[in-house]
């Protein structure tokens, strides 16, 4: 019902922006048709799983076509096409919720319109906002479908909304299907960042944010959203999600660097069903970093969490936290309740002594939990889980080889020590590697 109220809106728009087919045609053929062709490889080892030395090879196709204005409108498309090469029995697996998938999806189909500072969009599209984003790491970009309106009108000041009723998420089994290897359908089922990688049953999704600069240097940010009608597989009571964020963001360039500081908070509340799981937890981060000096980079960040609650970031697999490792991401141990965790990370780029594009990343990750005295989230009470890790990264642009080539590799691995009762049971290790091409171009222009 959604769906069709939003397509009449949809068709009286544009029916009513359509007079004179000579411009019309001329919005079309003057569209923008952007191409990217990547391929993945990963080699998963896990040794707290039964199947822990896994991999798997994919390749992707990604074509976006958007329409030149036409009396404000404009007609976006966005299509995702992806296939897992002959993967083994046990990668289908493990991998069935991030890489294993077949198929093709439109992920992109939207009405734009816009007017002075106002742009609006009605239907599928991708999402990025502080407490509502999809995440485009895996074989398919994730993404919602609603509306969202954008205005810049107020200086330095960008103000942000939507309402999304359906989502997409990476694979057909992380959308809730038992059958695996497919490409993901829109269904009203998201993801709730930090719950696992399994979607839930919603029916809205509301958020709002503000984005002010007016402060030379510093970006404030605060934000707002909510999930409502969240119900587990088989639970009979559903659940209302409330998402907070605020952050401060200062950046002071120099001759020779730029220095800033970043302070953030998150915070989510869940009512009904989800009461009782103790999801009501707070973070706060502090991120200090330097950049752009003589190629090199540097940053520490710490998150901490609260006691006895655990943390739900968003909807969708987009929001982060400071203290997030590549590869396996915020989700794993830094939402967790009573978990403190530091990170350093080192970069240069290449650039600085004239190999343009080439550049190299270093992440040390260390992470203490303070066991909660009542199960809270993903912990049992008297549980918790210390956690050390690294990862590498190399990633090279090569434009001055053909325009739009990219290659990246990384190598992330962490250990987790399990405690019950302050006694250590096991200490087990995960270790992840990617390898990554892709190449970007554009047909029509």
């Amino acid at each position: 019902m959604k769906l069709t109220k939003l397509s009449l809106i949809a068709a009286v728009a544009l029916t009513t922006s359509s007079f004179g087919a000579d411009t019309l045609a001329e919005a079309f053929t003057n569209g923008k048709l952007s191409t990217t062709l990547k391929a993945t490889y990963t080699d998963y080892t896990d040794e707290r799983a039964k199947s822990y030395n896994e991999n798997i090879f994919g390749m992707g196709l990604e074509i976006g076509y958007v329409t030149d204005p036409f009396y404000g409108f404009r007609l976006g498309l966005t299509a995702q096409a992806w296939g897992s090469i002959s993967p083994e029995d046990n990668a289908r697996v493990v991998s069935s919720r991030e890489w294993y998938a077949n198929g093709f999806s439109l992920s992109e189909a939207y009405l734009g319109y816009t007017i002075g500072g106002t742009d609006i969009k009605v239907g599928r599209q991708y999402v990025v906002s502080p407490v509502v984003a999809g995440n485009y790491t895996r074989a398919f970009k994730e993404a919602f479908e609603g509306v969202s309106i954008k205005n810049t009108d107020i200086a330095d000041t960008e103000l942000f909304a939507g309402w999304f009723y359906k989502f997409q998420g990476r694979t057909n089994n992380a959308m809730g299907s038992k059958e695996q290897g497919r490409a993901p359908t829109f269904k009203d089922r998201v993801i709730l960042g930090g719950m696992g990688n399994l979607t839930l049953q919603f029916d809205n999704i509301y958020t709002a944010s503000v984005t002010n600069k007016s402060i030379d240097n510093l970006k404030l940010t605060a934000a707002y959203g909510r999930v409502d009608g969240v119900q587990r597989d088989g639970a009979v009571k559903d659940s209302d999600v409330d998402l907070y964020f605020a952050e401060a963001s200062y950046t002071q360039p120099f001759d020779a660097l730029k220095f800033g500081f970043d302070f953030n908070y998150k915070g989510s509340r869940a009512d009904g069903a989800l009461k009782s799981e103790n999801w009501d937890g707070n973070m706060f981060g502090f991120r200090v970093r330097m950049s752009d000096f003589y190629g090199f980079s540097a940053s520490y960040a710490y998150t901490t969490m609260s006691d006895n609650n655990a943390l739900i970031f968003g909807a969708g697999n987009g929001p982060a936290s400071y203290t997030i490792i590549p590869i396996f991401g915020p989700f794993q141990w830094t939402g967790r309740a009573g978990m403190d965790t530091h990170k350093l990370m080192f970069g240069y780029d290449f650039g600085a002594i004239g190999v343009k594009g080439l550049s190299a990343n270093l992440h040390l990750v260390k992470a203490e939990q303070d066991a909660p005295n009542k199960a809270a989230g993903a912990t049992k009470a008297n549980e918790h889980m210390d956690v050390k890790g690294y990862s590498v990264g190399l990633g090279y642009k090569a434009d001055s080889l053909v325009k739009g080539l990219a290659f990246n590799a990384v190598y992330t691995e962490v250990e987790r020590e399990n405690f019950k009762s302050g006694v250590l049971q096991n200490s087990p290790r995960t270790q992840e590697f990617w390898l990554q091409a892709s190449y970007k171009f554009n047909l029509l222009n």
